[in-house]
């Protein structure tokens, strides 16, 4: 019996330190100045990952899409002028279970933009933009606490010279934390992600490595509703935009999850630029499926 109560003793410490670590690394990204990556799509709205996988043969359709607007005032070398930047995103991603630890992930992409000086069109186009292949694989599961690896090829289905895609084969990887702890849930990222240019005044005017750090955290209000939010970096990819200037990007979302079934997800989220990097305002909206 003692031996017994020892074991679940040690189990309990086990439990409260890696928690501790989790909420340790949320508030480590928040107050920290890192570079990082939005490759990766997580459960929305979030952009961080957890380490869930979707069962052997399970599958999942995420039918995602946001709406970013961003203003700004700055001279790039005429004078001053108010740039206006607004872009579209629709992002259906589709989910296999290949193992119960390891999941495939196929996500479309199509993008519309526009961007405007002193109300005047500069910049715009619509269509099909990159594709994402990604695999996660859950390497470890104990009381709670998991860990995952994500990498992921970004496929250049875009066009390149309207501003769509990179043009070339890219790659990244996100390694992911999560531990679950009823009713709230943590999890955090750190992602790398190295695009490839085909023109070569996108090579010039973008980073060569893109990382991101982010934490999240879920508070299960009940079974159909939780309240979701998450703060981050991430490296800007313009090398100088006078417009969104500065190397590292921070961000803060807030959201909510509702599930009228164990099957299905509805969300929606805002996600706010805490610097001048940022993109000012991002909506998201999304719905899960699972079969």
């Amino acid at each position: 019996m003692k031996a017994k109560g020892e074991r679940r003793k040690s189990k309990e410490r086990f439990r409260r330190r890696c928690c501790a670590a989790l909420l340790f690394f949320a508030l480590f990204t928040s107050a920290f100045r890192l570079p990082p990556s939005a490759f990766v799509w997580a459960a929305h709205p979030f952009i961080t990952d957890d380490a869930g996988t979707q069962g052997k043969g399970g599958w999942q359709l995420e039918l995602l899409a946001q709406r970013n607007r961003h203003e700004s005032v700055a001279d790039a070398g005429t004078g001053p002028a108010q740039q206006s930047r607004r872009a579209t995103l629709l992002n259906p991603v589709l989910t296999y279970g290949l193992l119960d630890n390891v999941d495939l992930a196929f996500g479309l992409n199509h993008l519309r933009f526009r961007v405007a000086e002193n109300g005047v069109p500069v910049d715009e186009a619509s269509g099909r933009s990159d594709s994402t292949l990604e695999l996660k694989w859950r390497f470890v599961e104990k009381d709670g606490l998991s860990l995952a690896v994500k990498p992921g090829l970004s496929l250049p289905t875009g066009d390149e010279n309207r501003g769509l895609g990179l043009g070339r084969v890219s790659w990244g990887v996100n390694f992911i934390a999560s531990y679950d702890a009823k009713p709230w849930s943590v999890m955090g990222n750190v992602a790398w992600f190295r695009p490839r240019f085909k023109l070569a005044q996108d090579a010039a005017d973008n980073r060569e490595n893109l990382w991101r750090v982010s934490a999240g955290a879920a508070y299960s209000v009940n079974e159909r509703h939780r309240l979701v939010g998450e703060l981050g970096a991430r490296t800007n990819e313009a090398r100088s935009d006078p417009f969104q200037p500065g190397r590292n990007a921070h961000f803060g979302m807030l959201g909510w999850i509702y599930s009228p079934t164990e099957k299905i997800d509805f969300d929606f989220g805002v996600r706010k630029g805490l610097n001048r990097a940022e993109t000012d305002t991002v909506l998201l909206a999304g719905a899960t499926f699972r079969w």
